[in-house]
């Protein structure tokens, strides 16, 4: 699948019949060459999908009559390898797993800076920028002067802001993540704790589309086959450990640990005869459809 639009969306919204919406979007994509995930819950909807290039414009206006807002769809161009395998629904609990227990109303009471205003508003003294994401996709790239809170689920950034609410309270923060949906609910978390907070409108992807990024380091992890984007939306020089599915930046390829398909710093450790012929089927695999 080549010369594609990866077109990745979410926006909460009260879903009363999920069966129904799942119909819905299953009927329009199914017909047409479109790979990937959406997520559907009483919340919302969210996805990421790889569309034929000329099939991006009409399916941007079916998931903005879904109720998509569309300021939360951002479109990036791929020719390559493959993004997904294939195109699937899932009905969920919530769209982004998080256990935060927040009702669409407050989290309709988020505040939002935009990407032009983003650079200016970080420079403050008085704010202090946190990364809502895992910490692999922190090693990947992040806002200059940011704060890693080192979670490895979004579920974790509950307790770290709850053990920091105290400190937090005397300031602005600005949060990020990677499209915007975590922030849009680890903001009203954290307008529950007595937080000024801020969030990044549509994430690092939309930093990326609308200005020079300058203020970012590195490239942007991302949850398909690409593994990372540049500045410019393109696919970055990550690469995933076949053995434990980490984002492996170049210099962590250099380790004398690192072997190809195999192993990593992080895995190298764990593996055995046993793992070593299911990763070289798993390796070939790759090698013949990528």
């Amino acid at each position: 699948m080549k010369n594609v639009s990866v077109i990745a969306f979410y926006s909460f919204f009260r879903i009363d019949d999920l069966t129904q919406m799942e119909t819905q979007v299953q009927s329009f994509f199914q017909p047409l060459d479109i790979k990937g995930t959406v997520l559907i819950g009483p919340e919302g909807l969210n996805g990421t999908i790889a569309v034929p290039i000329i099939e991006e414009k009409n399916t941007i206006e079916f998931l903005k009559n879904l109720g998509v807002d569309s300021q939360n769809i951002k479109v990036s161009k791929f020719d390559g390898k493959i993004v997904f395998n294939r195109f699937k629904t899932k009905i969920k609990k919530e769209i982004v797993t998080s256990d935060f227990d927040l009702s669409i109303e407050e989290i309709e009471q988020g505040q939002f800076i935009d990407p032009e205003q983003w650079d200016n508003f970080i420079k403050q003294e008085d704010v202090e920028i946190i990364d809502t994401r895992n910490d692999y996709e922190f090693k990947v790239g992040h806002f200059q002067n940011a704060t890693n809170p080192d979670i490895k689920t979004f579920r974790e950034f509950k307790k770290y802001i709850e053990e920091r609410k105290e400190e937090l309270q005397n300031k602005k923060v600005a949060i990020y993540c990677t499209g915007g949906i975590r922030c849009e609910k680890a903001g009203p978390l954290m307008q529950k704790y007595g937080i000024d907070t801020y969030q990044l409108k549509g994430g690092i992807l939309k930093y990326f589309e609308d200005t020079p990024a300058s203020q970012w380091n590195g490239e942007c992890f991302v949850f398909d086959y690409r593994v990372s984007v540049d500045k410019q939306l393109q696919p970055g020089s990550n690469e995933l450990c076949f053995g434990c599915n980490m984002p492996l930046i170049p210099e962590e390829k250099k380790s004398p640990h690192y072997e190809e398909g195999f192993t990593c710093p992080y895995c190298y450790d764990q593996l055995t005869e046993k793992k070593r012929r299911s990763l070289t089927d798993k390796r070939d695999h790759w090698k013949r459809i990528l």
